[in-house]
């Protein structure tokens, strides 16, 4: 029992050892704010801890942005990522090594996943070669090392955790699978909304596909022409749909605000100029180009960084789709020895092939939708924009071809296993513990060959880390040297700003004055300043108009004095207004809730409820039942 445990863990050891080498660069402590997004992975972190510990445990506020007017940030952005970042920080992290360790966590979580996902579809050979080819292809180390897109690269370290779990889900159904399924997709709900719109049709022509070939392989074992095609086609199709509700009703707390309030902001300065997708197609050339840049993406061929699938993954998905198409011509499933106790069953031989051929398939028009040639599709869709860059489905294309190309790994261990242990009718055949010693051996190789041919893009543009670089000032030096469409605005800004009132505050590290009399006489005093409320005093020796340097958005809320009251937007920026009257006043400023985010917390907890007790062990929920029942009868 033992043995055969230490036996399964062999190959995630494997996944473990090879993922060391992408995240060591990360173990200096110095960063790489010259990457794309590094800035704003940091200071994101920033203005997320500083509104949790304003109160907030779901912070939908960052008060630093445009100037010190605030945006709502993580009302727009999912924020899983910054939740885990977070726990990190409150261990006692800086920010700097939280995003550092979220890099560490999301790599191994993506290699193991992608290991177990294989290891269940073709082997546990087939998962260490498609683990490795995934965390080592060169978009994941571009997302870490060249644009620093840390939300993203945590999305496509849960996409093979999705995969897996809806694989078994429609493979071996169960309330526990759904629930875990179900989990998954609500998780990568929350990590990263274009991630969400990318990969969500992936998943789902993947798991159509999934139940096709499931009911294919069992279409003898049921009786009746409508009875068998109910449970063989429609009843797994039914579980992964009720899986993919079930997540969306998890992440509803972020997915209801966004759809309903996404109007409150100007969110056409996200989706134009820069990031426009006409300026961001893939051309095919591009994708075998070993050209390595530190760059931007720009029209046509004129982008400073790569877009190459690498040469490992490129050579190993066309040797699988050789070994598959061979075999399908041939019109049999290798040369494996019946007798071997690795052998994989006729079933998921099957699995692997038809598998291997449907992303090889599948990778055909996700290269087509990244280049030029699908512009009117994307013209056509209405939510295109929000993707910003087509070469996103980078990530998937290399899921999908990491997962073709994984069954060379497989393939390895035949001719390996004929040449050391050939049949032999009146020996018994090997121990698992002796297949395991000489199998993976052929597949180390092979490993180091993938991580030394992405070795080098493996390399950050080291930077120091000074200390406003974890501060709020590091937004509003953003502000300053940003293309001047990158200020935010919600939608009552008439003009985009280019400064404000407490700029020079931030860039001296000075206490901000939060608000000003703009009408009549008085003076005011900042007394507190958080995450998303603010706390002042006003002395008016006359009635006066006193504006918060905040930015007006749902949810926002002033009392004076401890009682509710109006507030107006003023322009040209939006900014929100009250009304005081003569004497000394105590105003507060404090976002609250709103109806749709009120319904998406409470659909999100039902789901998370359901999940749990769907999710529960037999044993637990019988436990439970029984306590449950022992008091109604004591009643």
């Amino acid at each position: 029992m033992r043995a055969s445990f230490r036996f399964r863990l062999v190959p995630y050891a494997m996944v473990l050892l090879f993922s060391v080498f992408i995240w060591l660069p990360l173990l200096s402590p110095a960063y790489f704010f010259n990457a794309h997004d590094a800035p704003h992975s940091i200071f994101f972190l920033v203005e997320f801890d500083q509104t949790l510990r304003d109160g907030y445990l779901w912070p939908r506020w960052s008060p630093d942005f445009a100037f010190g007017y605030g945006y709502p940030l993580f009302n727009l952005y999912a924020p899983l990522a910054f939740y885990a970042a977070e726990l990190l920080h409150l261990m006692g992290l800086s920010f700097v090594d939280a995003v550092k360790g979220m890099y560490i966590l999301a790599t191994m979580v993506g290699g193991i996943a992608m290991c177990g996902f294989l290891t269940q579809l073709m082997g546990s050979s087939a998962g260490v070669v498609g683990a490795v080819l995934y965390m080592w292809a060169p978009f994941h180390l571009l997302e870490i090392y060249v644009r620093s897109a840390f939300p993203e690269y945590v999305a496509l370290a849960l996409l093979p955790v999705v995969m897996w779990a809806f694989t078994s889900l429609v493979r071996h159904p169960s309330g526990t699978r759904l629930a875990w399924a179900g989990l998954a997709y609500g998780l990568l709900a929350l990590t990263h909304h274009a991630s969400l719109l990318t990969l969500t049709p992936f998943i789902g022509v993947y798991v159509l596909f999934l139940a096709l070939l499931n009911g294919w392989t069992q279409r003898h074992s049921h009786s009746g022409g409508r009875h068998r095609f109910i449970a063989v086609w429609l009843l797994p199709l039914g579980r992964a749909l009720a899986a993919a509700l079930l997540g969306l009703g998890l992440a509803a707390i972020y997915v209801v605000p966004l759809v309903v309030e996404l109007h409150y902001v100007k969110v056409e300065q996200w989706t134009a100029y820069s990031y426009g997708y006409r300026q961001h197609f893939v051309y095919p050339a591009q994708l075998l180009s070993p050209v390595w840049g530190y760059g931007y993406s720009g029209p046509g061929l004129q982008d400073g960084m790569s877009f190459q699938l690498g040469v490992a993954l490129v050579v190993l998905a066309l040797v699988s789709g050789w070994l598959t198409v061979g075999e399908l011509i041939r019109g049999r499933s290798g040369q494996r020895d019946a007798s071997h106790p690795e052998r994989i069953e006729d079933q998921r031989t099957t699995w692997s092939r038809i598998m291997a051929l449907f992303m090889l398939i599948v990778a055909v028009p996700i290269i087509w939708l990244m280049s030029p040639a699908s512009e009117a599709l994307w013209e056509m869709l209405p939510l295109a924009s929000l993707v910003q860059f087509p070469w996103r489905l980078l990530g998937m294309l290399t899921f999908a071809l990491s997962v073709a190309a994984a069954r060379v790994g497989d393939a390895l261990i035949v001719p390996c296993a004929q040449r050391q242990n050939p049949p032999d009718a009146g020996k018994r055949p090997p121990s698992e513990e002796r297949v395991a010693a000489r199998v993976p051996l052929a597949v180390h190789v092979l490993c180091w060959v993938i991580v030394l041919a992405s070795f080098v893009y493996a390399l950050p543009q080291y930077t120091e880390v000074e200390e406003w670089r974890e501060s709020p000032q590091a937004v509003v030096r953003w502000d300053r040297f940003s293309p001047a469409d990158r200020v935010a605005m919600v939608a009552y800004t008439e003009q985009q700003p280019t400064s404000s009132p407490m700029e020079a505050q931030y860039l001296a590290s000075e206490v901000l004055q939060v608000a000003a009399i703009i009408q009549g006489e008085g003076e005011v005093e900042t007394l507190r300043h958080g995450g998303a409320s603010d706390e002042i005093r006003v002395r008016a020796t006359t009635p006066v108009v006193v504006q918060f340097y905040t930015y007006d958005y749902p949810g926002w809320q002033v009392w004076l004095n401890g009682v509710p009251i109006p507030h107006r937007h003023e322009p040209p920026y939006g900014l929100i207004t009250v009304d005081v009257p003569v004497g000394e006043h105590h105003l507060v400023l404090r976002m609250g809730s709103t109806p749709p985010r009120i319904i998406g917390g409470v659909i999100s907890l039902l789901a998370g409820v359901l999940i749990l007790a769907l999710g529960m062990p037999p044993a637990l929920r019988s436990i439970l039942h029984t306590m449950v029942f022992k008091k109604c009868s004591q009643r």
